[in-house]
């Protein structure tokens, strides 16, 4: 924990040195601000008690300060009134100078660094990362002027405070490596650790405040209620001195590369990559695998054998294992897949589906387990192949007909629908407001087919809630289908399913759209809840399918090009078999 610490505060101070040296006045202007913006915040808080305390009393209280006791009562609590709403104000004008000098000084330092545009939104983080370099170094400022302060007015509660600084810095440091929770909340958010700390520590501190003026020799009741409100302003800086430091250095990259001429704009290997590429090296990749086999294959296994499948996911590797028992024997084979901890949604969503679901075309799962918080799933290996490239449109017609024979399972279907839209509510005013904008832009034919297809909104809905759902998989990539050595096809990759009506995810192209009315009466033959489907109520599902995909893409030509074909499919009647432009 302290390396981390010192790394990251050179790092600040080599990034401050350089604002300080480009910009000096700027920042002395943001830091004088912000001490204002401090002790404004803090007295308009402050008099408002004093009030208090005088609207109390009948006459101005002995413990006030010597320049009070002369004035007259209504006088003063008016003047402190005041007083306080022109502090409050001067703190709204101070934070507001802040903004503006900040993106003064961001401007001034981009400048100097004569550097292209790197990424978006730089002059944000350029902004953001000045402004909080300037508040850390105000907030430091602020914390030395409350220490002497309280110094001088309360000694003892003072030394308390330092006490318990240095007693929690060390106890943080201990469990630091001893609990890999703390130790994770420390890395990722250590403002809300701090946060804590500073509440504990405030809390010991009143502790003692009382006890001091029960048992031992206490200050003035003012001086008392000063160091409390300047020992909770302090506090809050600690916290926000770190928020302010984690937030620079969380972008260091960023602003090494706006700030720096010898700095150039690189990606940082993110955490989740570290430790996911960390669990694939010998002999890291042997152990695990070994320790998850042996959870789930009957046999006694000593020793594995891993080749890479590369199955085309990001994030997601996939492996063939082999077991073997002492004597050498081959006891086990699998297919292991292991996702990254920011695949994790996609890793449920596939166990979701797989578990208990034997007919689809996949390997069998045999085991979902997890290590740490990355997701594994284990297959049964079957003798399997990948279809030629070449075949490969073939391949994604078979696996469309193949899931539309399959009847998803009840229970499964209502889980989803009440967990996602289906995509006769997907298609809303917003998408025909955003068509008709484009299609004014395109000449009159395009704007009058938005208005004929909104007006069958209601029809589309209808034709379409009615339909049977159909198992869709949009993981249609090369890689992620295989073939047994019986010419049984699977697909291997399930993450990114969902459930539609029939006919969705069909290609459109006339010729292939054509033959979703012969695969609709193969499937009839094994799927009887598929009896009373229309070809043309098929068909207006896998255009509006393609259409609401074209217009998530953004492609609003194709988009518009489609209305006219969806057009032609309403109004044809709806044979329960027969072929569909």
């Amino acid at each position: 924990m302290l390396n981390n610490m010192l790394t990251a505060l050179r790092w600040a101070l080599s990034i401050g040195n350089k604002f300080s040296r480009v910009v000096p006045g700027v920042t002395l202007l943001i830091v004088f601000a912000t001490l204002v913006s401090q002790i404004s915040i803090l007295l308009a808080f402050l008099l408002p008690l004093k009030i208090l305390m005088l609207l109390g009393s009948s006459q101005i209280p002995h413990y006030f300060p010597s320049l009070f006791t002369h004035m007259d009562r209504e006088l003063l609590i008016l003047s402190l009134s005041m007083s306080a709403v022109v502090f409050y104000m001067l703190f709204l004008i101070a934070e507001k100078a802040i903004v503006i000098c900040s993106s003064r000084g961001a401007t001034l330092l981009l400048r100097r660094s004569q550097k292209i545009i790197l990424f978006e939104n730089q002059d944000e983080v350029a902004s953001r990362g000045y402004q909080r370099y300037s508040r850390s170094l105000a907030g430091s400022v602020f914390l030395g002027l409350v220490a002497v302060v309280m110094a001088c007015l309360y000694p003892e509660l003072l030394g308390v405070l330092v006490v318990y600084i240095i007693v929690a810095f060390m106890l943080l440091a201990f469990f630091y490596s001893k609990n890999r929770k703390l130790k994770v909340a420390v890395d990722e958010v250590p403002g809300q650790v701090v946060s804590t700390a500073t509440n504990i520590g405030f809390l010991c501190s009143f502790i003692f405040m009382v006890w001091d003026f029960l048992w031992g020799t206490p200050p003035g009741l003012l001086i008392a209620i000063i160091s409390l409100i300047l020992m909770r302003q302090g506090f809050t800086r600690i916290a926000g001195v770190v928020n302010d430091l984690k937030g620079l250095y969380v972008q260091r990259l960023k602003l090494n590369a706006l700030f720096f001429h010898g700095h150039v704009l690189v990606n940082e290997t993110r955490k989740h990559e570290t430790n996911f590429w960390s669990l694939l090296k010998f002999p890291q990749r042997e152990q695990w695998m070994l320790s998850m086999l042996r959870e789930v294959v009957s046999s006694s296994i000593d020793e594995v054998k891993i080749s890479w499948w590369h199955l085309g996911g990001l994030d997601v590797a996939a492996f063939h294992v082999q077991g073997f028992d002492k004597e050498g024997a081959l006891v086990s084979e699998n297919l292991v897949k292991l996702f990254n901890s920011n695949r994790g949604s996609l890793a449920k969503h596939e166990a979701t589906l797989l578990i208990g679901n034997a007919e689809l075309p996949a390997l069998p799962l045999k085991g979902v387990e997890s290590l740490g918080d990355l997701h594994c799933h284990i297959f049964e290996w079957l003798p399997i192949e990948k279809p030629p490239l070449k075949q490969i449109n073939e391949t994604r017609q078979a696996a469309l007909e193949i899931l539309l024979a399959i009847e998803p399972n009840k229970t499964l279907s209502s889980q989803f629908m009440r967990s996602r839209p289906p995509i006769w509510q997907r298609i809303d005013a917003h998408m025909f407001e955003r068509l008709h904008t484009v299609a004014e832009m395109m000449g009159p034919p395009q704007v009058e087919n938005v208005e004929r297809l909104r007006k069958a909104h209601d029809v589309i809905k209808d034709r379409l809630s009615k339909l049977p759902l159909v198992i869709v998989n949009p993981d249609q990539g090369p890689d992620a289908f295989l073939q047994t050595e019986e010419g049984e096809l699977l697909m291997a990759q399930w993450g990114r399913w969902a459930l539609e009506p029939v006919g969705a995810n069909w290609p459109i192209h006339p010729k292939q759209l054509d033959l979703l009315a012969s695969a609709l009466d193969r499937a009839k033959l094994s799927r009887r809840a598929l009896h009373k489907v229309s070809a043309a109520d098929a068909c207006i599902t896998a255009l509006i399918f393609s259409l609401e995909k074209s217009y998530v893409r953004q492609d609003f030509v194709m988009a518009l090009d489609l209305i006219p074909r969806v057009l032609k499919c309403l109004e044809e009647e709806p044979n329960m078999s027969g072929a569909s432009t």
